[in-house]
């Protein structure tokens, strides 16, 4: 009984921290896509979620590192969003900016460090 318990509670726990990672922070950088970089750097954050997701779902994670896959997954997910809605409001087919908090701006560089040179 205490074990269903506090699986329970853990269940909780998760369901709550998917909720409060869904939300981004204050904005602290913008950064422009350009019409051709967009496709590639939307490809590349889906390729970083899917190679995160597989280490989440494997057995060699620590719950902490499990946890904080997660959570990577969870804020590349939020600057996808923010791209699909971005994009489909651009009806004049050129780049946009999106706007990232500093969960968003840490991951982003560090997948595109050439960006920002």
């Amino acid at each position: 009984m205490k074990t269903e318990s506090v699986m329970k509670n853990m269940e909780y726990l998760v369901k709550e921290l998917h909720k409060e990672w869904d939300r981004s922070g204050a904005v602290t950088a913008s950064v422009f896509l350009s019409p051709e970089a967009v496709e590639a750097v939307a490809g590349k954050i889906r390729e970083e979620i899917r190679d995160r997701q597989t280490l989440v779902e494997g057995d060699t994670l620590s719950f902490r590192e499990n946890v904080a896959k997660s959570k990577e997954c969870y804020i590349l997910l939020r600057v996808v969003r923010q791209m699909i809605k971005k994009k489909a409001a651009n009806t004049k087919g050129g780049g946009f900016s999106i706007e990232l908090d500093k969960e968003e701006l840490k991951l982003f560089k560090g997948m595109f460090a050439e960006l920002f040179k």
